[in-house]
């Protein structure tokens, strides 16, 4: 199968260039994912939150 880039739509996305994961069969690639809330534009303070975010995030992508 051939790679297929994955995309949150997050602006940083267009603007840096980089997929939020990349799908090679039978792997898929996660990295840089950080604790940005895409929703609200904003990044908590608190590492926990961030850390919480940041696994929404890549389910995100995974879904």
């Amino acid at each position: 199968m051939a790679r297929q880039l994955i995309s949150s739509g997050s602006p940083f996305e267009a603007e840096i260039g980089y997929s939020r994961a990349v799908r090679q069969d039978p792997w898929v690639f996660v990295s840089g994912t950080t604790g940005f809330n895409y929703d609200t534009m904003t990044i908590s303070d608190s590492v926990a939150e961030q850390t919480e975010q940041c696994l929404k995030n890549i389910e995100a992508a995974l879904q």
